[in-house]
C-alpha cells in the first residue's frame, strides 16, 4: 500500500499505525460541503442499482418455489425429494463459490464483473424456462447459486471501500431491505405472468415466469454496467480531485484503501492464507452462520402464525405482514443509531441477537397466542438488526486489513451464513407444531452463542481504537 504500510501482522493488517495521507503527495483539503457532495454522488451511483441488483437475485433464486405450484414439479415430474435437492442445489453452489469470486472481485473492475455474472444468472433463469428433465433443473439451480454468490459479498466489500464507518449503518440496512422487498415482489410478479400467460404460445406460465425475470435480469445488468462504480482510485464515475478526496477520506480513519501508487497485490494464496489466520475472520464467520440459522424463521413465518391460532391460511399470510414491517422498522433505526454512534455498533448487533435469545426463551414458556405472536415479531427484529448490522460492523472490525485480505474474508462470512440454510430449516420441523419448541430453543441458544461471539470482537475493536488514538463513542 505504498508509503501507508506500516508493518503487516499475518492477518494482513497493519498494527503499528493508521494509514498516513501523505502517500498521495498532498495534504487533504476540502470542505465539507465538497465532502458531501461527493457522498451524495457515491450514493448514487452506487446504492440505487446495487438494491436493485439485490431485488433481481432474490426474485430469480426465490421463483422456484413460485413456480412449483404452478405445474413445474408435474411438468418434470418431480417426486418431493427432488424438489428439495434442486433447493438445496443453490446453496451448494453458493457455498463452493462465494470465496472464488471474492477474490475475482478484488482484482477486476466492479462495474464489469458484477454486471457480469449478473448477466449469466439471468440466462440461466430464462434457460429454466426450456428445461425438460431433472438434471437440467440441478444443473442450472448450481450453476445459479455459484453466480449469485457474488452479490451480497461484493456490496459489503464496496461499501467499505466508499464509505466511513459513521455512513455505513444506513446504508447496509437499506441495502437489507431489498431482500425483503425481492421476497414480497417475486410473489406479485409470479401471479401476474403466470395468471395472464398460462398457456400463451403454448408455453407454461411456470416457464414464462423464468423467460421474462430471466430477460429483466440481463436488461437491468446491461444499465448497470453505465452506472455501477469501480473502486474510489479509479472510478471513471468521478474526477480526479474527487477520487482524491473519496481515497483520502478512508485513509484518515484507517481504513486500508488503494491508491495510484499502491505496490503490487498479495498473491492468491497469500490472501487466503491471511484471512485464514486472522482470528477475527473465524468469529465473524460463526457468528454470521448462526445469526443466518435464526432467520431461517422468516421461510416458516405462515406456519409458525397458523400454529399461534390464526388457522385461516389467507388470514394467516395476512398476519405475517406486521412481522415483517417490524423487522423492517427495527432494521432501519439500528442503521441509523449504528451511523450516529459507530463505535458502539457492536452492541447493537448483540443487543438484537441477546434479545432475539430472551424472547426465544421466554416463547417456550408462555403459549398464549397473542403474547406469542408479539415475540415472534419482536423476535425476528433482533434477528434482522443482528443481520443488517454485521455487514456495517465487518467492514470496520477489518478496516485494518488489506483490500483483498478484507475480500476474501468477507467471502468467508458469506459462505458461513450460507451454510445456515442448510442446516437452519431442520429446526423447525412439522411434528413439533403448535410450540415448536425445538426451533425457539435452537433460537435462544443460537442467538446466544452469536452474541458472544460479537462480544469478542467488539471488546477486541475497542482496544484496537484506544491504541490508535481512533474515538470510543
Amino acid at each position: 500500500m505504498g508509503g501507508s504500510e506500516k508493518s503487516l501482522s499475518p492477518d494482513g493488517s497493519s498494527e503499528k499505525a493508521l494509514p498516513t495521507v501523505e502517500v498521495l503527495g498532498e495534504p487533504p483539503q476540502w470542505t465539507p460541503e465538497f465532502e458531501k457532495k461527493l457522498v451524495r454522488k457515491i450514493d448514487l451511483y452506487l446504492m440505487p442499482m446495487i438494491w436493485l441488483m439485490n431485488v433481481m437475485s432474490w426474485m430469480d433464486r426465490a421463483n422456484l418455489g413460485n413456480a412449483n405450484i404452478a405445474g413445474l414439479t408435474a411438468d418434470l415430474k418431480l417426486s418431493s425429494t427432488q424438489f428439495s435437492l434442486a433447493i438445496i442445489t443453490y446453496y451448494l453452489g453458493y457455498i463452493v463459490w462465494v470465496p472464488v469470486s471474492t477474490l475475482i472481485l478484488a482484482r477486476t473492475r466492479p462495474s464489469f464483473y458484477l454486471p457480469g455474472i449478473m448477466a449469466l444468472w439471468g440466462v440461466v433463469t430464462a434457460s429454466v424456462g426450456a428445461m425438460s428433465t431433472y438434471p437440467q433443473l440441478v444443473v442450472s439451480r448450481l450453476l445459479l447459486g455459484m453466480l449469485e454468490s457474488g452479490l451480497t459479498p461484493a456490496a459489503s466489500f464496496l461499501f467499505s471501500t466508499w464509505y466511513l464507518p459513521k455512513e455505513m449503518g444506513k446504508r447496509t440496512s437499506f441495502y437489507q431491505t431489498s431482500a425483503q422487498l425481492g421476497g414480497a415482489f417475486g410473489g406479485i410478479v409470479a401471479g401476474g405472468v403466470m395468471s395472464n400467460l398460462e398457456g400463451a404460445h403454448g408455453i407454461r406460465g411456470w416457464r414464462w415466469l423464468f423467460i421474462i425475470e430471466g430477460i429483466v435480469t440481463i436488461v437491468v445488468a446491461a444499465i448497470a454496467v453505465f452506472i455501477l462504480p469501480d473502486y474510489p482510485n479509479k472510478s471513471p464515475r468521478l474526477t480526479e480531485e474527487e477520487q482524491f478526496v473519496a481515497t483520502t477520506r478512508l485513509l484518515r480513519v484507517g481504513i486500508l484503501v488503494e491508491h495510484k501508487d499502491s505496490k503490487p497485490r498479495l498473491s492468491v494464496w497469500q490472501t487466503m492464507i491471511s484471512s485464514i489466520r486472522n482470528w477475527r475472520a473465524w468469529c465473524i464467520a460463526c457468528g454470521s452462520a448462526f445469526i443466518s440459522a435464526t432467520l431461517i424463521m422468516v421461510y416458516f413465518y405462515p406456519v409458525l402464525v397458523r400454529g399461534l391460532g390464526y388457522t385461516d391460511p389467507v388470514k394467516a399470510q395476512f398476519m405475517t405482514v406486521p412481522i415483517w414491517t417490524v423487522g423492517f422498522v427495527f432494521t432501519m433505526l439500528s442503521g441509523i443509531i449504528g451511523d450516529r454512534y459507530p463505535p458502539k455498533r457492536g452492541l447493537l448487533i448483540v443487543g438484537g441477537l441477546c434479545g432475539l435469545s430472551i424472547l426465544s426463551i421466554i416463547t417456550c414458556f408462555v403459549f398464549d397466542f397473542k403474547a406469542r405472536y408479539v415475540f415472534l415479531a419482536f423476535m425476528a427484529a433482533g434477528a434482522w438488526v443482528g443481520f443488517a448490522q454485521c455487514m456495517a460492523f465487518i467492514a470496520e472490525v477489518l478496516s485494518d486489513s488489506l483490500p483483498e485480505v478484507r475480500a476474501f474474508t468477507i467471502g468467508m462470512m458469506s459462505c458461513a451464513a450460507t451454510t445456515g440454510n442448510l442446516y437452519g430449516a431442520y429446526i423447525w420441523p412439522a411434528e413439533n407444531a403448535p410450540k415448536h419448541l425445538l426451533g425457539f430453543g435452537m433460537c435462544a441458544a443460537l442467538g446466544a452463542v452469536a452474541a458472544g461471539l460479537f462480544t469478542v470482537l467488539y471488546v477486541a475493536e475497542m482496544r484496537k481504537r484506544k491504541r490508535l488514538g481512533l474515538p470510543t463513542h
